[in-house]
C-alpha cells in the first residue's frame, strides 16, 4: 500500500479551506501548519495575467531525506502505508528534519515543542475516513488512495488529468502525491517552491567530528585503558605475589572509608548509566546518528515494545537518576561542600599525576607524594563526573521537555552525547585503575563493604591516614 493524494491545480481557487480544516482537526500552533495555500503569478494585468494556487503539504517521497537525520527517530516512514510519519512522543523538537525537507512540508510548532508536518491525517483514514482538506474542499480538486491499487480513484484521475509530482532533474526524491495541470506546475516550480535538501549545522557536526568521535576515539580509548590495565598486571605479577606473602597472616586492620548512603549512590549510578547508555544508543536509529547501525535500535525497540516507550523508559529512568542522586549526594557531601573540599587539587597532586604514570611503569623510584582520601586521579574523575553529570542533566531535561527554542534543542543534543561520551572514558580509566590493577582493587572493594585495608590506605593515601590517627589521638 502506498497512500498519496492528487491534486488539480485548475480547480483549486485558493479559499484555504484544507488549510483551515487541518488546523482545526491537529490544533497547530502559531505559525506552524501541516498544509498550506501559496499563489503564484505571471505575465500582466493587461493580457496574460496567470494566477496560479499551489496546495502544498508532504510530498510522502518515496525516498524521505527527512528522515535521515532525525536524532531520536522520531520520523520515519510507515511501513504499511508508506506515509512519512513524526511520533510527537520521541520527537525533541530540535528541527533538524527541517532542511532536508525540498518542500518545506515541516514546520515547528512551538505550542507543542515538536515538529509538525501532514501524515495524510494516518489515525483518522485508518478507522475510515478521509483526510480532513479531501473532506473540506469546496472545489473537489483532492483526490485520496492507495497507488497500488489500479481501480483506486486516485489512480483513475492521475491518468485522466496525466497528473505528475512536483520535480525537478537536480531535485528528485521521488514524491508521491502529482499535480494536475502542467502550467500550473511550472509556476509553482519557476517561482522556486522546491529547493535541494541541506544538512542542518547539527548533523554536519556529528558527522564530521561528534560521530567519528562517539564511534571510534571512545572505544579505543577505553579499549587501551583496559589491555593498559592488564599488561601492568603481568608486569607487576611477582611484585605482586610477594607483598601477598608478606602480608600472609597478619591481622586485618581496617578503616572505615564509605558510608551506606555514598555506596548506595555509587552502584545506583552505575547500574543507572548503563540503562541509560543502552536507550540512549537505542534511541539514534536515523541513518545519520546511529553510532553502530540500525540493529542495536531496532532490538531495543522489540524489547521495550516500541520507540515510543525506549524513549519514555529513557526519560523516566533519567528522570529517576536525577532525583536520586542530586539529594543523596547533596545530604552525604553537606551541600556539595565537602565534595568540593574532597576534590580540590593540591600541589602534592599535581607531582603526583606527574609521577603515577612512570612510576606504574617502572620508570622512575621516586617516591610518589602522599595523598588525602582520595589520590590525584580519583579527584580528577570526580571533578568529571560532577561536571559531566550536571551537562548531561541539564541538556537532558531541555530535550525531554521541549524547552528553548529548536536552535537550543539541536545544541543541547550535542553538548548531552559529548557529555556522556567524555565521561564514558572516565569510567573507563575510573574501571579499570579500580577493578583491572590488582593494587587498586581494595579501593573497590571499600565500595562494597565500606571498609578498606589499613596498609593499603597507609601506602596509597598517608594524608588520609595521618589525620585520622591525629584525630584519634585528640580525641583520646
Amino acid at each position: 500500500m502506498r497512500l498519496a493524494m492528487m491534486i488539480d491545480l485548475d480547480r483549486c481557487v485558493g479559499c484555504q479551506a484544507c488549510v483551515t480544516s487541518c488546523k482545526e482537526r491537529w490544533d497547530s500552533g502559531t505559525g506552524a501548519a501541516r498544509d498550506w495555500v501559496y499563489e503564484y503569478t505571471s505575465g500582466k494585468r493587461t493580457g496574460d495575467l496567470g494566477i496560479t494556487f499551489y496546495p502544498g503539504l508532504c510530498m510522502q517521497c518515496e525516498e524521505h531525506p527527512c528522515t535521515q537525520d532525525c536524532p531520536t527517530g522520531a520520523t520515519y516512514m510507515d511501513e504499511e502505508t508508506g506515509v512519512v510519519m513524526v511520533d510527537p512522543d520521541v520527537c525533541i523538537g530540535c528541527s533538524n528534519c527541517v532542511s532536508m525537507c525540498p518542500y518545506g512540508a515541516r514546520k515547528p510548532d512551538s505550542k507543542k515543542g515538536i515538529v509538525e508536518k501532514c501524515n495524510l491525517c494516518a489515525p483518522y483514514v485508518k478507522r475510515g475516513e478521509e483526510p480532513a482538506c479531501v473532506k473540506t474542499c469546496m472545489a473537489n480538486c483532492r483526490f485520496f488512495g492507495d497507488l497500488d491499487d489500479p481501480d483506486s480513484d486516485i489512480v483513475r484521475r492521475i491518468k485522466q488529468t496525466g497528473a505528475q509530482p512536483l520535480k525537478t532533474a537536480e531535485i528528485d526524491v521521488k514524491p508521491k502525491v502529482s499535480f494536475a495541470g502542467a502550467r500550473h506546475r511550472e509556476r509553482i516550480i519557476e517561482g522556486g517552491a522546491l529547493k535541494k535538501p541541506e544538512k542542518s549545522l547539527l548533523t554536519r557536526v556529528w558527522t564530521t567530528a561528534s560521530r567519528p568521535f562517539a564511534s571510534y576515539v571512545v572505544p579505543a580509548f577505553s579499549a587501551a585503558a583496559v589491555v593498559g590495565g592488564m599488561l601492568l598486571n603481568l608486569k607487576n605479577r611477582k611484585e605482586h605475589i610477594a607483598r601477598l606473602k608478606k602480608s600472609e597472616g597478619e591481622s586485618a586492620i581496617t578503616l572505615s572509608r564509605h558510608r551506606a548512603g555514598m555506596r548506595f549512590l555509587h552502584w545506583f549510578n552505575a547500574l543507572s548509566w548503563v540503562f541509560l547508555l543502552l536507550s540512549g544508543i537505542g534511541l539514534m536509529s536515523a541513518a545519520s546518528f546511529a553510532l553502530f547501525g540500525t540493529e542495536f535500535p531496532a532490538m531495543i525497540d522489540r524489547v521495550l515494545g516500541g520507540r515510543a516507550s525506549v524513549m519514555k523508559f529513557h526519560v523516566v529512568l533519567g528522570l529517576l537518576w536525577a532525583v536520586v542522586i542530586i539529594p543523596v549526594f547533596l545530604v552525604y557531601k553537606k551541600g556539595g561542600i565537602e565534595a568540593l573540599k574532597e576534590v580540590i587539587l593540591t600541589k602534592n597532586d599535581l607531582e603526583w599525576l606527574r609521577l603515577k604514570p612512570f612510576s606504574m611503569l617502572g620508570m622512575t623510584d621516586t617516591p610518589l607524594p602522599e595523598q588525602e582520601k582520595y589520590n590525584a586521579g580519583q579527584k580528577l574523575f570526580a571533578m568529571a563526573v560532577i561536571a559531566g553529570t550536571a551537562a548531561i542533566i541539564i541538556t537532558g531535561l531541555i530535550m525531554a521537555f521541549h524547552l528553548g527554542p529548536p536552535e537550543i534543542v539541536a545544541a543541547c543534543i550535542l553538548v548531552h552525547k559529548l557529555a556522556v561520551a567524555v565521561t564514558f572514558m572516565g569510567v573507563a580509566v575510573h574501571v579499570t585503575m579500580a577493578a583491572v590493577l590488582r593494587e587498586e582493587r581494595p579501593a573497590l572493594k571499600s565500595m562494597i563493604t565500606g571498609k578498606i585495608d589499613y596498609e593499603h590506605a597507609r601506602e596509597h593515601n598517608a594524608g588520609w591516614v595521618r589525620e585520622i590517627e591525629s584525630r584519634r589521638l585528640q580525641e583520646d
